[in-house]
């Protein structure tokens, strides 16, 4: 199998004959040990298209070096130069009074020339290609402010429909101008967790933003492409929801859930992308520790038709011995009728 088959194969439980791989680097982490990530990823290459030639440093994107900057929808951002991204510090929607005169991006107005050349490059290389199509509520406490906005939704303001609707408009078009083209499938973002809950009630998620997902969904399914959703923090309560509208591939935050019970939520349902322990195990476990953990989340999430995507994020504290050793791992593994096998067995 090739790299796009492999993806395929895992998300439709086809039995892919590795689990495939697929990176999550900070670029704090390209600027402490970025050569040892190259040989890293030549050594066991994701399966997905342009992640091994989009090794960016701190200083090459404006949101994770240090200063200020405007992104396109008009939020100012600060960051210390830590290489991971930086907080938003000032909110064009800070009061409602300029939402009616607030446009966003025109999203037809980019040409999109990286798409094309990781279309192209992609289907050279046989791997699967899957461009971000954007972030829903993310994007809207960093238009509204984080606080503004959650005391908005517990007051039942109509403008946060609004908003949510201005922002959703914009996403399926350019999901839409993605979808258009050659690639297998668009991610989409929004932290939903904190530590140990849903930063929302759950019937609240469901009423104002599951029928926004499920249209993203739909947009994806009926251009026969597939979707992928990550969310960070405690998402449990609503994982169960966004199997139902259809993700095809959950990365959740693994250190913020209890590993049996996602996996009991998941495992046969939908592929999960891992997100291996980024908050005790990977950057301070050995590699011996993390080989074991690793082995733990397989046991625990692969399905024997599939279902699993190897991933781990490389932070600037991350010992690169450790994401190796997690790769080496995910990479050892084959499936049989009796579910994945090392390949020391």
């Amino acid at each position: 199998m090739n790299g796009r088959e492999r993806v395929w194969a895992a998300i439709r439980f086809g039995t892919p004959d590795r689990i495939p791989l697929i990176y999550g680097v900070l670029p704090g982490a390209v600027d402490n040990y970025g050569a040892e990530l190259a040989h890293i990823m030549q050594a066991y290459p994701s399966d997905f298209a342009g992640q091994d030639s989009d090794l960016k440093c701190t200083e090459e994107l404006s949101h994770y070096r240090a200063g200020t900057d405007v992104d396109a929808w008009g939020s100012i951002w600060e960051n210390k130069g830590l290489g991971t991204e930086g907080q938003v510090a000032g909110h064009p929607l800070c009061q409602w009074g300029a939402l009616p005169h607030y446009r966003p991006p025109d999203p037809r107005a980019e040409d999109w020339p990286g798409l094309d050349e990781l279309i192209e490059r992609g289907r050279a290389e046989g791997k699967f290609v899957m461009p971000g199509a954007g972030r829903l509520f993310e994007r809207m406490h960093f238009l509204r402010g984080y606080d503004r906005l959650l005391y908005d939704i517990a007051d039942g303001r109509h403008e946060v429909e609004q908003l949510r609707d201005l922002i959703l408009e914009h996403d399926l078009t350019v999901a839409e101008l993605m979808l258009e083209r050659d690639v297998d499938g668009i991610s989409y973002m929004d932290d939903w967790g904190t530590q140990n809950a849903l930063m929302i009630r759950p019937d609240v998620w469901r009423e104002l933003f599951k029928p926004a997902y499920r249209r993203l969904v739909q947009a994806a399914h009926e251009a026969g492409k597939a979707f992928y959703f990550h969310s960070d923090g405690c998402i449990r309560e609503i994982v169960p929801d966004l199997i139902e509208i259809g993700v095809d591939v959950l990365n959740p935050q693994f250190s913020c859930h209890d590993l049996a019970e996602l996996a009991s939520l998941c495992r046969g349902r939908v592929c999960v992308a891992t997100d291996l322990d980024r908050q005790h195990v990977i950057p301070s476990g050995t590699p011996e520790e993390v080989r074991a953990y690793t082995q733990s989340v397989i046991e625990a999430f692969a399905h024997p038709g599939g279902g699993l995507i190897g991933r781990v994020e490389a932070g600037p504290d991350t010992p690169a011995a450790n994401i190796e050793a997690a790769y080496a791992t995910f990479a050892a593994y084959r499936y049989a009728d009796s579910g994945p096998q090392s390949e020391a067995n």
